[in-house]
């Protein structure tokens, strides 16, 4: 399946774009995507993120769906 995975701040630095579209197979939760892309993009390791499918976080062993738009988003401030 392919699913369009888009990048914000430090993260898109981190990974030189803004989003990309990510083949993986069916089946694959949140946590093996991350573990994915921590793998293709070394510096990713060193980051603290979250991940937001279909602008919501959500627990790592949420299951991916073709339709789900996914985001990296670095940390964030309450203001």
């Amino acid at each position: 399946m392919e699913l369009k995975v888009l990048y914000f701040g430090m993260i898109a630095e981190a990974t030189g774009c803004k989003e990309e579209i990510i083949l993986l197979r069916s089946g694959t939760t949140i946590d093996q995507l991350e573990n994915l892309l921590k793998d293709k993009y070394e510096s990713l390791q060193h980051l603290s993120f979250k991940v937001a499918v279909d602008k919501e976080i959500t627990a790592n062993d949420t299951l991916l769906n073709p339709n789900n738009e996914i985001a990296l988003l670095p940390p964030f401030s309450g203001g």
